[in-house]
């Protein structure tokens, strides 16, 4: 049984007469019949009964026609997956992301890049401030970041669609020299007297100006290694995400501690997938948002 018979098989059960089939498929009813008979040999089986009611499967019919219509449900998955690689080939994808999301996000070219080596992924981080504009003015195809749904409320309006990518909490990034290293979790009292290092993003301005004294501030920075540093000699601690540094080998080895941060109750952050709504999401960018997702859900 070849492709074109199974495409027979199944469009004759679904329109259960050779006649109907026929039209549909630009055949002859005989070219048809001549092809069900073969396959009949061939199987040593009734595939189709004749009557008045039409032309319909007989119960080893179905279950061959059941399996064509699998084979062919699975050619054409393949077929589409490979039109798709074919066509991330030929662009260019710019990918625009939030300070908190570059690790991960760096992790998910690279499984990306094994998929699709031949497409060229542009990588920007930009604040959360910035990555409108960004998309606006054609700079970037897909954007990764925190807001909230008020915030996104208007942005159809404005030619940008979005879609939720996340739902992170907030916690404390603390080295092993210092004091909140062992704690299961910290409040903001407990944070009170000791020195941060903050994210120069409007996330950080804000995490800063509800939670910590001007006192307790080391350093601000658009540098996160340099924030890394800091926190892991023991001088500050910082907030992140529980993501932020999901993969890091500093989390792995236990030389950073990620401690959830509750006020009083653990808070939630939702991180978005953004982009114009002229162009859509490309395949290589619905591609890429996947691997970020299932970076991020592990």
């Amino acid at each position: 049984m070849n492709l074109e018979q199974m495409k027979y098989l199944v469009e004759v059960a679904k329109e259960s007469s050779i006649t109907k089939a026929a039209d549909k498929l630009h055949l002859s009813p005989s070219a048809i019949s001549q092809s069900i008979s073969q396959l009949e040999k061939e199987f040593g089986v009734t595939i189709f009964s004749r009557s008045r009611h039409g032309t319909i499967p007989t119960p080893d019919g179905k279950f061959i026609v059941a399996k064509a219509y699998e084979i062919l449900k699975k050619m054409q998955e393949l077929h589409e997956e490979l039109a798709s690689k074919q066509q991330a080939k030929k662009h260019v994808l710019n990918v625009g992301c939030a300070p908190a999301l570059m690790y991960i996000v760096y992790d998910a070219f690279l499984l990306f890049h094994e998929e699709f080596p031949e497409t060229n992924v542009m990588i920007k981080e930009i604040d959360q401030e910035h990555i409108l504009e960004e998309l606006k003015n054609g700079h970037i195809d897909v954007g990764l970041s925190p807001f909230t749904e008020y915030e996104l409320s208007p942005l159809q309006h404005e030619g940008i669609g979005y879609k939720r990518l996340y739902t992170g909490h907030v916690c404390v990034c603390a080295g092993k020299r210092s004091a909140l290293y062992y704690k299961e979790f910290l409040t903001p009292d407990e944070v009170t007297n000791e020195k941060i290092v903050i994210y120069n993003s409007k996330g950080g301005r804000m995490y800063k100006d509800k939670y910590v004294k001007n006192g307790q501030i080391l350093f601000s920075s658009n540098n996160i290694e340099v924030m890394r540093s800091a926190i892991l000699d023991g001088h500050a601690f910082s907030f992140v995400f529980n993501f932020t540094f999901k993969h890091n080998a500093d989390v792995k080895n236990g030389n950073l501690a990620i401690i959830p941060f509750k006020n009083p109750e653990l808070i939630y952050q939702d991180f978005w997938t953004l982009y114009p709504l002229t162009k859509g999401l490309s395949p290589e960018a619905k591609q890429f948002r996947e691997k970020v997702k299932f970076l991020l859900d592990q």
